[in-house]
């Protein structure tokens, strides 16, 4: 009721219980995010319609607190063309901390893509189903623990990120805001005729898109774990 009652006040909501949540996680800390595309006819053997297929990762790399610990990006793209699915597998075993959380935003979506990859790479597997067990949702936190009335009700990353002290506006960033037009910079990119400037063109829009998803979640994490 003292949740409604602000918000129908239109006040800012800043609840105690996502810090105790998040002070809790251990270090270090990966913040991951995937870019996938679903084709209604199947382009790769071994896939299926409308399959999710992950061609691009990003993930920030949080040592320690903040204020403490430096944060690197480690990060996957494929334009090729070619199935993605063995080298972004590859990548990801390779790239992330073997321990501490993998903190993400809609926990079903990269588990999701995280088991189908392990299903497919059997030797790949176990290293997979670790870090889909790791996954920690910020997602259920910001619903429940975090309102901004400029949210306009709604929680998605790009909603709560201009309403947090030094975030930032999607709206920056150039031709790829947003997934879709992720995908529809993939599908640019990888057709034949596309030439190499343009080529270079979208492959910087798309790593600055996954990067600003990945970074947006640094910034709202630290904000929940403030407290203020």
């Amino acid at each position: 009721r003292e949740r409604e009652r602000i918000r129908l006040e239109d006040r800012e909501l800043l609840e105690p219980q996502a810090a105790k949540s998040l002070n809790r996680l251990g270090w270090p800390r990966a913040y991951l995010d995937f870019e996938t595309i679903g084709f209604a006819v199947p382009q790769w053997p071994g896939t299926r319609p409308y399959q999710q297929v992950p061609f691009q990762w990003s993930c920030q790399i949080e040592e320690g607190p903040s204020g403490e610990g430096q944060v690197r990006e480690a990060a996957f793209l494929d334009l090729s063309g070619a199935d993605p699915r063995r080298a972004c597998a590859e990548a990801l075993v390779r790239e992330l901390p073997a321990s501490g959380p993998v903190i993400v935003y809609n926990a079903g979506f990269e588990r999701s893509v995280l088991r189908a990859l392990a299903g497919e790479f059997p030797d790949l597997a176990r290293s997979l189903n670790r870090i889909a067990r790791r996954l920690e949702d910020l997602l259920p936190l910001v619903r429940a623990h975090y309102y901004h009335p400029d949210m306009r009700g709604s929680r998605s990353i790009k909603a709560v990120l201009p309403t947090i002290p030094g975030g930032a506006d999607y709206g920056l960033l150039d031709e790829v805001q947003h997934g879709a037009a992720a995908q529809a910079a993939y599908l640019e990119a990888i057709d034949p005729g596309t030439g190499e400037a343009r080529r270079a063109e979208l492959e910087g829009a798309l790593r600055r898109y996954c990067a600003m998803d990945t970074w947006a979640m640094v910034v709202v994490a630290r904000f929940l774990a403030s407290g203020k």
